[in-house]
Formats: C-alpha cells, structure tokens, sequence
C-alpha cells in the first residue's frame, strides 16, 4: 500500500535510473519508497523488490525532514513493516543496491484523523478510552468534544454510537483526541441500481447449467441462511458475477462459522433483529480458486473460498481474512451512515470514505487489492486495522493476521514457504501491531 502521489514519482526516478543510465554507461542511482517487506540481516533489507544494503556512511532521518545523519538512532529501526524512503546506488547485478539515505516515516508523530462506529468500550469513566476504526481513543478533560442527534453527554455514548476524532498515538499506542464528535447509528435511504448498486443473488442446485430454474433475491436469499444449513452442494451467483459452489462439506462450513461469528462485535450479537443497525452475518465456504481474500456482501455475507481456507492452516490466520470481511460490512455501514447524518445533523466530516462506496453497495472483493487509489488504500488500510481489533477481542492472536496474508499472496505457493516475502497488506499490519499491540 504506497502512498500513491509519491510513489508514482519514485516510480518515474526509477524508470530514468534503470533504463536510461545503463545506456550512458553510468551506473544507476535512484530513490524508491515503500515498506521493508524483507529482512535479510540487521544490515540488509528488501523495497519494493530492491535488495538494499546499509554502511556506516548510510544517512539516517525522519521522512518529511532534511536531515540524515550516519550516527542516527534510527539505524536499529530496520525491520519488516516499517516504511521508508531510500535512496541508493546500483553496484551491479549481483550485489545490493548501496544505500546512501534511509528515511523513516515517523508513526508515532503522525497526526490521526478518522470516523467509525465505537465496537468496545475499552474503559469507561470520565476520561474513557473507546475502540473505533481499529483505534483506541482516549477522551481527556481537554478534548473539544460534540454531541449531536440526541446525545449530550458522555453518559450516552456506548457502543453502536459513531465517533469522528483527530488527535496522535502516544508510546502506549492508545490515540489522545484533540477534537471528537459522537452522533447516533442511523441508516441511509437511496435509490439504488439494481443488479449494480444492488448485489442481486441468484441460487441453484450444484451441477444445474445456465438457463435452469433459479431462486432470485436482492441480498441473500432466506434460504441461505447460514454455510451450515447447507444440505446439498448449492451454486450462488453475486450480481454481474460469476457462479460460485457452496460446498455442503458440514466441517468446512462450521469451522467458517465458528470464526465468523466469534468476530462479530458483541455489540452487534445485542442488537435486535428489527434493529435498523443490526448486521445480519453469515458466513460461506465457496470454491473460488481465484479468490484468495473474501468477498462480502452490504447484507452481512461474507465468503471465503475453499481454496483461501487450505492454505491457512490455524484458526488465527482463518481469521484474519474473515475479519476483513467483517471490517468491509462494519466499513459499508458506516459509508451509508455518514451520508445520512451529515446532512441531517450538520455534522462537519469529509465524505471521501463514504463515497468510495456508495456507488457500489452490493458487493465488494477484500484483501490483496490491487491498483488502488488514495480512496481505495485508506478504505483498505481501515479495514486492515479494524480486523485486527476484532481479531484481539475475539481472543485470536492478530500477529497471525500478516502470517495469513502472506500465504494468500502468490497464486502458487512456493516448495520453500520460508522464501515468502510480506505483502503490503501484511507490512501495513504489522506496523500497526507494533504501534498498538507490542509483544511484551
């Protein structure tokens, strides 16, 4: 997940240093920017496929500064997941890229701004801390905080209540707000496309070929209810898409189950089935050997294919992937939320997260996304960090959750699996993990 305005003029420094240097029989030197997806020793590391090495002279910084200096603390910062900017010179086909400058995006100084629905009251009292949009956020007697739509007051706010905030993460990883607004759940009403805006399901019995008789519903039909309910092999097909198979294979679909639901927000367990807020979540095995992340549909489906569940081996890496489905419905609520109450409440909130999914509620692919834009990296950067949280209060490790990633990645899985390198998706995790969720 690069930063996507940068990258693409690191990109550009390095088409010129790769191929026009070569010509002029000069050796290539240039910068490249992106998490360290591999560690090779405390001196050498991986960027974006490039193979850097440090010396004494390598300059150490702060991204965003002008300075780097070789006796820099930052030096022992290398490590898997964390971003940098480097700037090295070519010493031949064999040998790493030198390094000259390593630059470090500065996490813990990083101003934070976001919404989500609160999922935990982590502590209560007068300075609680609430978990949202896969943060904890600390309320002291100095945040400036709003209460709209029938709040007032601390003694209001619960979980199922949405919370916009601004502030930065502290060493203990628990995020101090400068400035919050709580306002309450309440649904959006637009029209819709069917068939695009709207995921329409259709269903058949296994085996039946295109032209038969089948069962057809805007959302999930009531017939599929639950992957456990299955009795005979079923086909479903989401939208514009193709037919999927759900297995009847009684264990597969029950340890799918078992996960969903444990990561479904307690809350959200509470909340009664007439409850406008209420997410109705269903968990399916499908046999997609293209999909290795999940799909979710706006109705609280979520499906994973059979071929995904094979590679990872542990429920906690299971997890990881059912959580970002988890994250895409909690995610898809709070679009059609925010759309609703700022106009209705005069709530100040840039709508550029709820607009990346309006225009296509139905049905959205997460995980191991490609040629995203900014809208599309911090949608998945969010959820990303939210199924981290849910994977930790659901009593799952959420440092498996990069493990898990990192097996879905190739299309094949090597004979060597200690060669697979750490997508950015499994980078990005693994920053957070540290920032929130330090090992002690």
């Amino acid at each position: 997940m690069h930063r996507t305005s940068s990258f693409l003029r690191l990109l550009t420094a390095l088409a010129v240093a790769v191929f026009v240097a070569p010509v002029l029989g000069q050796s290539s030197y240039f910068p490249i920017e992106g998490y360290i997806n591999v560690l090779r020793s405390p001196t050498s590391f991986e960027v974006g496929g490039r193979w850097f090495a440090v010396s004494r002279e390598t300059g150490f910084g702060v991204m965003g500064s002008n300075s780097a200096s070789a006796e820099s603390a930052l030096r022992s910062s290398l490590r898997i997941g964390v971003y940098v900017q480097v700037e090295g010179r070519d010493e031949g086909p064999i040998k790493p890229f030198m390094a000259q400058t390593v630059m470090i995006r500065d996490d813990w100084g990083e101003k934070i701004g976001g919404v989500g629905v609160i999922t935990r009251v982590v502590a209560p009292g007068p300075t609680p801390v609430f978990e949202a949009d896969g943060y904890f956020v600390l309320i002291t007697t100095a945040t400036r905080a709003t209460f709209l739509g029938g709040l007032n007051s601390l003694d209001d706010v619960s979980e199922n209540t949405w919370l916009q905030f601004s502030g930065r993460r502290g060493k203990d990883g628990v995020l101090e707000a400068t400035k919050v607004q709580f306002f309450p759940a309440k649904p959006t009403k637009f029209k819709a496309v069917k068939g695009l805006e709207i995921a329409t399901v259709k269903t058949r019995p296994a085996g039946a070929k295109d032209g038969s008789t089948t069962s057809e519903a805007a959302g999930t039909p009531a017939a599929l209810t639950d992957g456990v309910a299955l009795r005979q092999d079923e086909q479903v097909k989401i939208g514009l898409g193709r037919w999927h198979t759900l297995p009847a294979d009684q264990p597969l679909q029950e340890r799918l189950h078992r996960i969903g639901m444990a990561l479904v927000p307690a809350y959200q367990k509470a909340l009664a089935d007439d409850d406008p807020s209420k997410i109705h979540f269903r968990f399916f095995a499908v046999d997609n050997s293209k999909e290795r992340g999940a799909i979710c549909l706006l109705d609280g489906a979520v499906l994973v294919s059979t071929q995904a569940i094979e590679r990872l081996s542990i429920d906690d890496e299971l997890a990881a992937v059912v959580a970002d489905g988890v994250a895409c419905n909690l995610q898809r609520q709070a679009a059609r939320t925010v759309a609703a109450v700022r106009t209705e409440l005069g709530i100040d909130l840039a709508l550029d997260i709820a607009g990346a999914f309006i225009p296509g509620v139905g049905l959205a692919r997460v995980g191991l996304g490609v040629g995203r834009g900014d809208e599309e990296e911090a949608m998945e950067e969010e959820r990303l960090r939210i199924g981290l949280a849910l994977m930790r209060d659901a009593g799952f490790d959420p440092w498996q959750a990069p493990e898990g990633w990192r097996f879905l990645e190739p299309k094949k899985l090597p004979a060597k699996l200690a060669s697979l390198k750490y997508p950015d998706s499994s980078c990005y995790q693994i920053g957070i993990l540290n920032l929130q969720y330090a090992r002690k």
